[in-house]
């Protein structure tokens, strides 16, 4: 029976299936990066039969290598439960020079692809990871499919303005007030909004989110195991310290983006404060971004050059070992990376900014500084490094909350009854 045809009142006989549209990363990168479970963990241990997760423009991030740019969605069966979707940048080669009819003309190609998807396969939900251009795909899908979707709201947009003075999407929409139109449309519509912490989902409710429909699913249940694995018990990581030219407990370490709003500048100078006040020590920064030319400059025009080391985006097996051979981890402005560093064991330095304050209470579970006071981070992490004793007690601490916070099970047992009370309101 389609669901298009007859809506029920009670579900739970019926097989429950999930479309996910999310362009956080394309397959190729994911693979890359070993965060497999970020995408498998949306079936909820079973609860949902099958899991289809779109990236409708693929084409715009892979390497050429991995799929031709433009022409028909690509389908990868990956795993038994799960389906990876990937869309093209544009739907013909020979109406590259018009890019935006092309793109037009594959984004319609794939929207009629997924309706079919929908009907064929009595697809329960879908569920979008942004609530701009992806919202009001999911949000028009699920108008002429019928059936529900939600919006998982990861960011605090208002903020990220502030920081960039640039809308989120510059190339699809005109500016931030255009955008702030759309997020309130889409939120506002929304059958159930659920933000990655408090902070994203105040912002989702100062946008029109209904707060009977609305709640927080966290990171914990999409986090590769091995972060919560007790640090002392993951695999030594001796070798990977060797090949980065670096001792353990002798490193400071950022973890994220290399972009302005990431704040990946205010690690070089924390670096450099501590070495003119004779503290001996040097940092990792893993990932990458449009800022990694100008931090190298900085590097060398603060005279640390030989004291960082830039070591690219690294996949999570890597990143569960050496995160716990940190010093101190300086957290600007970090979403999933915060999570990672708190369940390593580590001491934790953040700006009290977005949900940082959440995980880190000042002088509780780490040192929370006012946010962008640069000069108040360093004498933070010289805190640490001057005083192991406290070091220790605030990384004991964290991991404890991180467990608490963030444990999978308990998340996924919210997010399944969450899904329930959608299912049951919905379909009646």
């Amino acid at each position: 029976m389609s669901i298009s045809d007859e809506k029920l009142l009670n579900r739970s006989d019926v097989k429950k299936k999930l479309l996910v549209l999310d362009t956080s990363y394309s397959l190729e990168d994911i693979i890359k990066r070993g965060i497999l479970t970020s995408v498998t963990c949306r079936d909820l241990e079973g609860y949902f039969e099958h899991v289809w997760t779109v990236h409708p423009f693929a084409t715009i991030v892979t390497s050429p290598h991995w799929t031709p740019r433009f022409g028909k969605p690509v389908w990868h069966e990956f795993a038994p439960s799960h389906t990876f979707i990937e869309g093209k940048i544009g739907r013909f080669t020979w109406l590259k020079w018009i890019p935006g009819l092309n793109f037009l003309g594959g984004q319609i190609g794939l929207l009629l692809s997924l309706r079919r998807l929908v009907k064929n396969e009595n697809i329960t939900i879908i569920r979008v990871s942004d609530m701009l251009y992806l919202g009001l795909f999911g949000w028009f899908l699920s108008r002429i499919c019928k059936i529900p979707f939600m919006v998982r709201v990861g960011g605090n947009h208002d903020k990220v303005f502030e920081t960039t003075g640039q809308p989120m999407q510059r190339r699809l929409f005109k500016n931030r007030k255009v955008e702030k139109r759309v997020e309130h449309f889409v939120l506002s519509r929304a059958h159930l909004v659920a933000g990655a912490n408090q902070d994203n989902l105040s912002f989702a409710l100062s946008n029109g989110a209904r707060k009977e429909y609305s709640t927080i699913f966290r990171y914990g249940n999409l986090l590769y195991k091995g972060h919560f694995i007790e640090p002392e018990k993951r695999e030594d990581a001796t070798t990977l310290l060797n090949d980065l030219g670096l001792k353990s407990n002798e490193f400071l370490m950022y973890i994220g983006r290399f972009e302005k709003v990431k704040h990946p500048d205010h690690i070089l100078k924390v670096l450099a404060d501590l070495r003119i006040n004779g503290y001996d020590v040097n940092a990792l920064l893993t990932g990458n971004g449009t800022l990694l030319s100008d931090l190298k400059n900085m590097a060398n025009d603060l005279g640390i050059k030989d004291h960082v080391i830039f070591a690219g985006n690294q996949n999570q097996e890597w990143l569960s070992r050496v995160i716990p051979h940190a010093a101190v981890v300086i957290s600007p402005h970090t979403g999933r990376a915060l999570s990672e560093a708190a369940l390593g064991g580590i001491p934790v330095v953040a700006y009290n900014i977005d949900w940082q304050r959440e995980l880190i209470e000042n002088e509780v579970t780490g040192l929370l500084v006012p946010y962008p006071d640069q000069p108040k981070m360093s004498e933070a992490v010289k805190r640490y490094l001057s005083d192991p004793e406290f070091a220790k007690r605030m990384a004991d601490a964290l991991r404890l909350r991180a467990i608490n916070m963030l444990d999978p099970q308990k998340l996924n047992r919210h997010e399944i009854e969450t899904y329930e009370s959608l299912i049951r309101r919905f379909y009646k």
